[in-house]
């Protein structure tokens, strides 16, 4: 991602579509489960992955502030058109040599830009405490801090009164590209 923004306890990504990047991905080695969340849960349960290639397919800039369970994603669509938000439950990130390290946890909330707003991959999040890859203390902290930003959404309170939908990128910027040594944990 591009640095937009960097205001020490706040930070803007931008990773427009187009951006290739890597995650995990079942290895070839054993049979790949049916779902998703099945997946996920023996990767992490097994620590066995390997990384894929993959290509980022909406334009999308990550607000995300210094010590939150979250980040909040605005999108556009490829036309240029306002996609909404997408709140991104993750553990607070690290400063790494590389970048920043965090955990997706799974239980995200999509925001239409008419801010009605729904749950995402609340089977995935479920999956995850099942097999106790997530504590029971840490699901709690997740499904409150959830109701406190879906308050924000209701109050079309910050980020989302912001104007960020309004935010463009440089133009001379191009598509990201991984930083040296991104393959070394």
């Amino acid at each position: 991602m591009t640095v937009a923004e960097d205001r020490g306890d706040f930070v803007a990504l931008w990773c427009p579509a187009g951006t290739r990047w890597k995650t995990a991905t079942t290895p070839p080695t054993r049979p790949r489960a049916p779902t998703r969340a099945e997946r996920f849960v023996l990767s992490l349960a097994r620590g066995d992955w390997v990384r894929g290639d993959f290509t980022w397919d909406v334009s999308t800039l990550v607000l995300a502030r210094a010590g939150d369970w979250h980040a909040v994603w605005v999108s556009w669509r490829e036309d240029g058109e306002d996609w909404g938000w997408y709140v991104n439950r993750r553990r607070p990130p690290r400063g790494t040599a590389r970048g920043l390290q965090t955990m997706d946890l799974m239980l995200g909330i999509l925001v239409a830009p008419d801010r009605r707003w729904r749950w995402k991959d609340e089977d995935e999040f479920g999956a995850r405490i099942a097999a106790g890859l997530i504590t029971t203390a840490e699901a709690a902290r997740v499904r409150d801090e959830a109701r406190r930003v879906i308050g924000h959404v209701e109050a079309n309170a910050p980020p989302f009164s912001a104007r960020w939908h309004d935010w463009r990128p440089e133009p001379s910027w191009s598509l990201p590209q991984p930083p040296a040594g991104w393959d070394r944990l």
